[in-house]
């Protein structure tokens, strides 16, 4: 008796984590549509259930609150980024393609991204998450330039994760029109734009 319950334990935990993922999903998804739509500041528990289409208590218990429900959806569009944005060697070169993989993203979860950038602005809230992916970007500088002045790769690694960011992403789809591939393109550009010059800098520095 004891070995079937431990076999049914055992099937059912696939099961049920799977379930529990789809229910966190609807409930970002459904954060995410308020937020966009401009309800940042006054959703509630009880609309992010409706619209989510489950009950309020299922909701409470996974997120008992407006904060807790924010901080949630901080962390899912981190998933979704982290599915495809990945400094694996740490190599210049290997923005170009990084750059496409997550613009790809960004259409695809286009909502869940623009709501996430409204909440990171409106509240001013910077996440562990995204501390962990500027510290790549500076890394990835020293490694590259290695003899730039300590500032200067400061300077860089800012400007490349500002390029490479939902936030500009939606600033020019949203403010200039520009479509995804016109989007993936001009920051592409940009990046081997100063790409090229923080290598151009660098020679100048390693040669003083």
């Amino acid at each position: 008796m004891i070995e079937d319950n431990s076999i049914r334990r055992s099937y059912n935990s696939p099961l049920r984590s799977q379930q529990l993922k789809i229910t966190r999903e609807k409930i970002m998804h459904a954060v995410a549509e308020l937020i966009s739509e401009g309800y940042i500041l006054t959703f509630s528990i009880k609309d992010v259930a409706e619209r989510a289409g489950i009950s309020y208590g299922t909701v409470y218990r996974h997120f008992p609150t407006r904060e807790s429900l924010l901080n949630g959806l901080y962390e899912f569009a981190t998933e979704v980024l982290e599915q495809d944005f990945s400094l694996k060697s740490f190599a210049f070169d290997e923005l170009s393609e990084v750059i496409k993989k997550t613009g790809e993203v960004f259409e695809r979860s286009s909502t869940i991204l623009q709501a996430f950038t409204m909440v990171l602005a409106t509240n001013n809230i910077q996440p562990q998450s995204r501390r962990k992916r500027d510290q790549k970007y500076l890394d990835m500088v020293k490694k590259n330039a290695p003899f730039l002045p300590a500032e200067a790769a400061k300077q860089a690694a800012a400007i490349i994760a500002h390029l490479h960011s939902s936030l500009t992403w939606v600033t020019l789809r949203q403010r200039f029109d520009l479509g995804a591939e016109d989007t993936a393109d001009a920051l592409e550009w940009v990046l081997k734009l100063t790409i090229q010059d923080l290598i151009q800098r660098n020679e100048v520095y390693k040669n003083q």
